[in-house]
């Protein structure tokens, strides 16, 4: 082998052997949920939300309702707790109606995110995930 390949051959090694490190380095981690990556990612999302659920949804208007949650909470009776409302824009056609009446008979768990300034409520299924993303009418 002539110094020439020797000198080229090592050069090739080492930069391989560097990409194989800084890849190892980078996602060394392994298969780790990270938020918003995937499916895990959103449960551990979850975990850091308030949770509620849906215990009416009253038409305030045309495409207009009144939507009244209350804290998630198996130990005290739905009725006894402190109330949200929310009044959304919703049509009767649209897919978040049934969902929210859905929800609202299953007494299924939400989380809920209320950005604040924002004019939208997003709510995501403990159980199965589904989300929901509602505009308020209520905020300014």
């Amino acid at each position: 082998m002539t110094p020439l390949a020797f000198v080229i051959l090592t050069a090739l090694v080492l930069v391989v052997v560097f990409l194989v490190a800084a890849l190892l380095r980078r996602g060394g981690n392994g298969v780790v949920a990270r938020r918003g990556a995937s499916v895990g990612a959103d449960l551990g999302t979850l975990r850091d939300q308030p949770r509620v659920r849906v215990r009416s949804v009253m038409r305030a208007g045309p495409d207009r309702f009144d939507v009244t949650f209350v804290p998630d909470d198996d130990d005290v009776d739905a009725d006894e707790l402190p109330a949200l409302e929310i009044s959304v824009f919703l049509g009767t056609n649209e897919y978040g109606f049934e969902l929210l009446h859905e929800w609202k008979r299953a007494g299924t768990p939400l989380a809920i995110v209320l950005p604040p300034g924002s004019r939208i409520v997003r709510l995501r299924s403990v159980e199965d995930l589904q989300p929901l993303t509602l505009r308020r009418a209520d905020v300014d």
